[in-house]
């Protein structure tokens, strides 16, 4: 009788033994499982993570190569075109027969493409660094933004900043950023919304400063932005992705563009 007992007892304590076993190796195999899903998770948030930063660096390569690109062509078209008439105009005077009056009209007609020289490269000078800027900070520079535009005195750019202390304070890069995203709609409905007006306001909202781009030309279907984004707003999402900005836009065929660039982090 009590081998029986003693034998019960020990088929007992190796069944117990073996359940804890088989219980230990299940929550083993579990762990093992699930750290594995979980490096499997982060591999693809780093995988995507990577891909995404090789978008973005692709995106900030070709934005340089189409800018330096636009600069050539600028210095091609401007001022190689002003200074092949200027050259044209001085060829015209290796004449004894130039008389004193076609003289002094020559020397107009050069002071005026010499102006236009000057203005020309003043204004490829701006778009590859604005001096305002660097000297007087952000408001300075959205006026001389603003001066360009309007170079003939009207009021086709307005600019409201309702936040100039704020914006005095962004870092050089961040507001370098701001001002080349601000060039590049403008850039964009200048060529393509036939827009008679454009409006830029600054103001804070939420703690967090915003920019508000308006223009009242033709406007957009939204699907087409998003299915058929070109280079200029791949440019623009670049700009923003490295000041932590992100944007929102209100546009429709006939009701004009609307863009409101929100900066996350300030200083």
């Amino acid at each position: 009788m009590q081998e029986t007992i003693g034998e019960n007892i020990f088929l007992l304590i190796i069944m117990c033994t073996g359940g804890i076993s088989l219980l230990v190796i299940s929550f083993v195999l579990l762990f093992i499982r699930n750290q594995n899903k979980l490096l499997k998770n982060r591999q693809q948030v780093h995988d995507g993570e990577m891909a995404h930063q090789k978008e973005l660096m692709g995106a900030i390569i070709q934005s340089q190569e189409t800018e330096r690109k636009r600069i050539g062509q600028d210095l091609h078209d401007e001022v190689g075109g002003s200074l092949s008439n200027l050259r044209m105009l001085i060829n015209r005077l290796d004449n004894e027969e130039t008389g004193r009056q076609e003289i002094e009209n020559a020397v107009d007609n050069y002071k005026k493409l010499i102006d236009k020289i000057i203005q020309n490269v003043r204004n490829i000078s701006h778009n590859l660094s604005p001096p305002a800027l660097a000297l007087f900070g952000f408001t300075a520079a959205l006026e001389e933004l603003s001066d360009i535009i309007n170079d003939s005195g009207g009021s086709f750019l307005s600019i409201t900043n309702h936040a100039v202390t704020v914006s005095e304070q962004l870092p050089y890069n961040t507001a370098m950023s701001l001002i080349r995203i601000l060039q590049e709609l403008i850039s964009n409905t200048l060529k393509h919304a036939g827009a008679k007006q454009i409006g830029i306001s600054i103001f804070m909202e939420n703690g967090l400063l915003t920019i508000h781009y308006t223009d009242n030309g033709k406007g957009y279907d939204k699907d087409d932005i998003n299915n058929k984004r070109g280079m200029g707003m791949q440019n623009i999402e670049s700009r923003m992705n490295m000041i932590n900005a992100t944007y929102t836009v209100q546009t429709a065929p006939g009701q004009g563009f609307s863009m409101f660039v929100i900066i996350g982090q300030l200083l």
